[in-house]
């Protein structure tokens, strides 16, 4: 009769047949014990692993967890073939929980390829500071903080001196290496407002506002709210500059003023609204007159606006 071992390595290696991969170690027959059974799993998934199959290594170990297998071992290989796959947040986590185990070797095994997950993104992303003309501030290995808080800290760093693009590019790089966290969004969408592409920020600030993590909904929701107003300003701005150059600068003004109705202190349309009203404002007397003149406009279109929706309500 087949013991429970036997019959748990009969359905890896089965897995494994249906997946188009001949079992080299996985022999029911030879499996005579858990222990030998977590052995000969983990040599069939190295196995696999170093044939280019990362995917199908970490669906065998995965497997093997389901059935009740437990060794710290077998997720030391899952972390190896995450990062095969690319990713490497989730390979960290994994070793992460593995650097205070009982058994020595395992918890140097896990910090050695903490160390080198760390050390490798730091490194690369150093670089890329250089090659931008920037000296890194934050990218130095620690043990008293977690990798990616340098990491948030220098993309802030950059985007609050001026350099949105490199900001952006480390974004990328980190995203690119596997590592994952929601604040790289957020910040991403920061990077993306500071160069003006604000439909491409709030895209992100509208994903990120229904998040689970309370704190980075609510910074969503709130940056999400602050620059809706700043994109139509934006639009509004772009429409008109090509209506004045098509040299209806009527239409222009009727677009400004439609927008003004909706946010009235908004400075940039007012200037533009100011430059689109007859006679220049130069001296300080002349530019407090113009503010006058501007908000009688707005008034006036607004009056006009509300008289036209009367009338089509009563023809309705």
């Amino acid at each position: 009769m087949a013991t429970d071992a036997q019959t748990i390595a009969r359905e890896l290696a089965l897995g494994l047949l249906l997946k188009q991969w001949e079992p080299r170690h996985l022999n029911p027959s030879r499996t005579g014990s858990t222990e030998i059974l977590i052995q000969h799993c983990l040599e069939e998934a190295i196995a696999v692993r170093e044939a280019n199959q990362p995917e199908l290594s970490l669906e065998l170990l995965q497997a093997a967890a389901e059935k009740g297998l437990e060794s710290p071992w077998l997720l030391d290989n899952q972390a190896r073939a995450l990062v095969n796959l690319g990713e490497r947040q989730v390979a960290w986590e994994l070793w992460q929980r593995l650097l205070d185990h009982d058994d020595t070797a395992v918890a140097q095994t896990a910090g050695e390829m903490t160390e080198l997950l760390e050390s490798t993104l730091l490194q690369n992303l150093a670089a890329l500071c250089r090659q931008a003309g920037w000296v890194p501030q934050h990218l130095q290995a620690s043990t008293e903080k977690p990798v990616l808080e340098g990491v948030l800290l220098e993309i802030i760093e950059t985007r609050q001196n001026n350099a949105a693009r490199l900001s952006l590019d480390l974004i990328a790089a980190v995203l690119g290496q596997g590592w994952r966290n929601p604040w790289l969004l957020h910040h991403r969408a920061h990077a993306l407002a500071e160069l003006q592409q604000l439909g491409e920020a709030l895209e992100i600030w509208h994903e990120l506002k229904n998040h689970p993590h309370a704190g980075l909904a609510g910074a969503a929701l709130e940056r999400a709210e602050h620059y809706q107003d700043k994109l139509i300003q934006q639009q509004v701005l772009e429409r008109c500059a090509a209506l004045m150059g098509e040299g209806d600068r009527e239409q222009a003004r009727v677009l400004v003023l439609d927008a003004l109705i909706q946010t009235p202190d908004a400075e940039p349309l007012r200037d533009l609204l100011g430059q689109l009203l007859p006679q220049a404002a130069n001296t300080p007397d002349e530019r407090t007159l113009r503010q006058h003149e501007i908000q009688l406009a707005i008034h006036e279109h607004l009056l006009d606006v509300l008289e036209r929706k009367m009338i089509q309500a009563q023809q309705s």
